[in-house]
């Protein structure tokens, strides 16, 4: 009796050291790695995936950065990012838009880096009530809804600092057009025009092209003939096929771009002919920013490539979305008003955000000078 009664004493200690010793692991052991997920949409692949990785780059340094800051990324989680190619497509961009609605469930889409993407997923993103973020310039984003929100600056601003100049400054007030046709091209081609007789200049002919067009002679025939001051070109990296072009037919004129101009593999690929072109543009990588020599560093150890223009947006971007995240968790109409009361110094200048959810970044114009970009002077 006193053998079994031992045996049942001996029994019950050791269960309640192994009840005490599994209340103390469990009450003791790590945070589980819970994340936020957000969606990002970017071309990816095909001609545009230049623009699109570069920026997929700066997600990645915010997201690492932010992920790693004391206190632990956003409230003890972690941000995550899936990421959709959309190759520059709005048809796929919206089928890769409304993915992330209904089967990833994020809360926050950061792209696209193409207007006419932008413009077909905002109506998805805006029936879910799922905040957009996009780098594209078209107008029309302006008024593509209340979630929808920008980094990157309309096509009115940057056309309205380089009128100025090309106007006001260089004189050159008969100006010929040549863009793609589509709604980033189109968002140039007006703008230019609207922002040129404000200032008493005029378009004297417009010519367009097809997205994958590779000769551009007949266009610019046509143009030569018109002997224009200057000419504007609308486009991504086939700026550099015209400007050669252009200047093969012995169009002896200034060159005007937009802001994808901004792009070494354009300038690596002109040589010498990239001097002739002047273009606006939001980041100035000659400053003496602390914050933005810090993130250029990062970026250039990190990548091991020097970081572009449209990066360093979209960086302030993701860090612009913590902070909303921290305070509001996933509630998309806190965000949304924690977005239009943002007042974030960031790499790339104070940046604010107006009614219709576009930037208020400082535009300056540059050209290239012994293959870097500089500010004009």
């Amino acid at each position: 009796m006193e053998t079994n009664k031992s045996k049942n004493i001996w029994w019950w200690v050791v269960g309640i050291i192994v009840v005490v010793v599994i209340v103390y692991f469990v009450g003791n052991k790590p945070v589980s790695n819970e994340t936020i997920k957000i969606g990002a949409v970017l071309p990816l692949s095909g001609k545009n995936e230049f623009y699109g990785k570069e920026i997929q780059n700066a997600i990645e340094l915010a997201r690492g950065e932010v992920n790693s800051a004391g206190g632990g990324g956003i409230n003890g989680k972690n941000l995550e990012v899936v990421y959709e190619d959309d190759q520059a497509d709005a048809k796929i961009g919206a089928s890769v838009m409304q993915k992330l609605v209904d089967v990833n469930k994020v809360s926050i889409v950061l792209g696209s880096w193409v207007s006419g993407v932008v413009l077909a997923n905002a109506p998805i993103a805006e029936k879910a009530k799922v905040i957009v973020m996009a780098e594209a310039i078209a107008p029309a984003i302006s008024s593509a809804g209340d979630y929808i929100f920008r980094i990157q600056p309309s096509a009115s601003y940057y056309s309205a600092e380089l009128m100025k100049v090309v106007i006001r400054e260089l004189k050159l007030k008969n100006i010929a057009t040549i863009y793609i046709n589509n709604e980033f091209g189109i968002a140039l081609r007006d703008t230019v025009k609207s922002e040129a007789e404000k200032l008493g200049g005029r378009i004297i002919t417009e010519e367009s092209y097809a997205q994958g067009d590779q000769d551009f002679r007949s266009q610019l025939t046509k143009i030569k003939a018109k002997n224009p001051d200057a000419l504007f070109i609308g486009g991504y990296q086939e700026q550099s096929m015209v400007i050669k072009q252009a200047s093969e037919l012995g169009l002896k004129t200034k060159f005007l771009a937009g802001p994808p101009f901004e792009n070494q593999k354009l300038v690596e690929d002109l040589r010498g002919l990239a001097e002739r072109v002047i273009y606006p543009y939001h980041f100035l990588a000659q400053t003496s920013n602390p914050k933005t020599i810090a993130y250029m560093k990062a970026y250039k150890d990190k990548f091991n490539v020097e970081t572009g223009g449209f990066a360093p947006l979209m960086y302030d971007a993701v860090y612009i979305i913590a902070d909303a995240l921290k305070e509001c968790g996933v509630n998309t109409d806190c965000i949304k008003t924690a977005l239009y009361a943002t007042s974030y110094d960031g790499v790339s200048g104070l940046i604010k955000f107006d009614s219709n959810g576009d930037p208020v970044i400082p535009i300056v114009v540059k050209t290239v000078k012994n293959g870097q970009f500089v500010k004009y002077e």
